[in-house]
């Protein structure tokens, strides 16, 4: 999955159900910064530590437990590797090179 960034700021959640990958993608190169902000703290300019409740909500399956249930365990699995923070309840994804 992947949060796309449009041109106009617009977020979207993308690829929803591949729960083996998480990025960003930007419609503009350099725009994640601005537009991602309100969700997420940069890391090194191309790294996003993003607020995994947001994403739930960029999904529009919020109601569908098994999918967030999905998603939670995703989080839990690459917390070892630095990817998420449970207790926080952060996600960690890159900027993809267009």
């Amino acid at each position: 999955m992947y949060i796309f960034i449009a041109s106009d700021g617009r977020l979207s959640l993308r690829d929803s159900d591949n729960m083996r990958a998480f990025s960003i993608v930007e419609e503009e190169s350099g725009s994640a910064g601005k537009w991602l902000a309100p969700i997420a703290v940069s890391q090194a300019g191309q790294e996003f530590w993003l607020d995994a409740n947001a994403v739930i909500e960029l999904s529009g399956k919020m109601d569908d437990q098994a999918w967030v249930g999905n998603f939670w365990d995703m989080l839990a699995g690459v917390e070892a590797y630095g990817y998420s923070d449970m207790k926080n309840k952060r996600a960690k994804a890159h900027v993809e090179k267009n």
